[in-house]
């Protein structure tokens, strides 16, 4: 059944693929009509998430953040299938890159490195750059899916044409043990809702109590990994910018939380200056802050 649902997807993956830009985008303009005007997708959470992440903002305002958002996930999806056939070279003429050669130092320093990214701009197709950025050994981690045919597939879309190896958030460490003897660029997604629990790393992040997974910081310490953010925002339909900036390239004295609170700030200044790039239909602050035992 798993191979029947992936060979259907795969289907209309392909046929999606091969329509030009400006037809898909025609079917975007169609999808943004109904999931925002007529489903109400996920409406009561992006207002929310909105007006708790902007009290200085008027209600104008929130709406419009809201509209371009909409319009922004929904051109996302339809860009999605382009993965089975744009090649590098789509990327690259797609993606501008203002300062590659930062990562390119870390290269020659031999540094391993995590790409550090929120989900902004379009993370897939930054995804497909990796290899493409410098001769590190490319990486993605990723969070399985409850649908087995569908992750099936994007893990197909996502190492098409690509030397790119997708790793399961799980199993991170291990794998990154087991590539000690390479240098590794590794991709992840950063601001991932976390379990909430005492242990996670929390902050004020856009006004709000907020958690966060430690492991980019655990981690990086742990196997001597730079951190780099990744500010990827849209320019246009189908055209994006990235700019890299360091958040470490010396994990090892880095004291405790001081990456994951650079990351964070890092996060933020990207938010407040580009509110609607960034994936504001997720239940981001769903949990709350533990409180702590008095002894």
């Amino acid at each position: 059944m798993k191979k029947i649902g992936f060979l259907i997807l795969k289907l209309w993956a392909d046929f999606q693929s091969v329509q030009p830009f400006w037809l898909l985008y025609l079917k975007s303009d169609l999808a943004y009509f109904l999931v925002y005007h007529v489903a109400h997708y996920r409406r009561k959470v992006v207002r929310q998430n909105l007006l708790r992440s902007f009290p200085e903002k008027d209600m104008k305002a929130i709406q419009t953040i809201e509209r371009h958002f909409y319009r922004n996930l929904c051109d996302l999806f339809v860009e999605a299938p382009k993965m089975m056939r744009m090649g590098p070279g789509g990327y690259r003429n797609r993606i501008t890159i203002t300062n590659p050669e930062l990562v390119q130092q870390l290269y020659e320093q031999k540094k391993n490195v995590f790409y550090a990214m929120p989900h902004s701009g379009n993370w897939e197709w930054f995804g497909k750059l990796i290899p493409e950025l410098t001769p590190h050994n490319g990486l993605a981690i990723y969070k399985r899916v409850k649908n087995a045919a569908f992750e099936q597939l994007m893990l197909y879309m996502r190492t098409k044409d690509c030397n790119l190896e997708m790793v399961e958030s799980n199993s991170v460490l291990r794998r990154l043990m087991q590539l000690r003897d390479k240098q590794n660029g590794v991709l992840m997604m950063a601001d991932q809702t976390s379990h909430g629990l005492e242990s996670d790393y929390w902050n004020e992040f856009l006004h709000q109590d907020t958690c966060w997974f430690t492991g980019i910081e655990r981690i990086a310490k742990k196997l001597d990994y730079a951190v780099v953010f990744v500010d990827m925002r849209r320019q246009g339909r189908g055209r994006y910018v990235v700019s890299f900036e360091v958040v470490t390239d010396d994990p090892k004295s880095a004291a405790e939380g001081e990456i994951m609170e650079k990351y964070v700030r890092s996060v933020e200044r990207f938010i407040e200056a580009n509110p609607d790039n960034w994936l504001w239909s997720h239940r981001r602050w769903k949990h709350q802050r533990p409180q702590t035992k008095e002894s």
